[in-house]
């Protein structure tokens, strides 16, 4: 299914616009009018290097580097920071509470397959896990070496988990990314 123009500006600035540092830089490039260095984004930013060249590359099309290698707007670079400035224009009153509202929603959302796959790892951590300890405590009528590998059984799938748990409660942004690419492929 081919996407209108409309549909992919809104999805590369929406995604562009999806990081803080993000933001952050395009929002220094756009309050100069000659444009900016890459030292002085560096500096206003404190970023190292590194995560400078990253957010950097994440905003190619809405920035662009000139032969004197100044950072400037490109015009949808120009569109995104006006997106910007009309948040910052609209946020009126208290919005805290749809904030929390929406960002509860936001975190919770999983597509079905990868809970289905936590879950699943989660209840198999869980019975190693259980399962070594029944092991360990009957360790007087089991040789040594079984204590041994029950105890490194346990301690692995505690560990496995305590973070798959974890990732059911608060999905990490990798996943998140993931999950949209599978979901972009079908």
């Amino acid at each position: 299914m081919d996407k209108s123009p409309k549909t992919e500006v809104e999805e590369v600035v929406l995604q562009a616009l999806g990081h803080e540092e993000r933001r952050n830089i395009l929002k220094i490039i756009g309050a100069s009018t000659d444009g900016v260095t890459y030292s002085s984004i560096l500096g206003e930013t404190g970023l190292d290097t590194g995560h400078l060249n990253y957010h950097l590359r994440g905003l190619e099309g809405l920035i662009e580097k000139d032969d004197d290698k100044i950072y400037k707007l490109t015009p949808l670079g120009v569109k995104a920071l006006r997106l910007l400035k009309g948040i910052d224009d609209d946020v009126n009153g208290d919005v805290s509470q749809y904030i929390k509202s929406a960002k509860n929603t936001q975190d919770s959302l999983l597509h079905p397959l990868i809970k289905l796959i936590l879950v699943v790892f989660s209840i198999g951590a869980g019975i190693l896990f259980l399962g070594s300890l029944v092991v360990l405590i009957n360790a007087r009528t089991i040789a040594g070496n079984a204590v041994i590998l029950a105890f490194v059984v346990m301690i692995i799938s505690g560990i496995v988990l305590y973070y798959l748990l974890k990732s059911l409660r608060t999905v990490p942004e990798f996943v998140r990314r993931w999950e949209r690419k599978v979901l972009e492929n079908r």
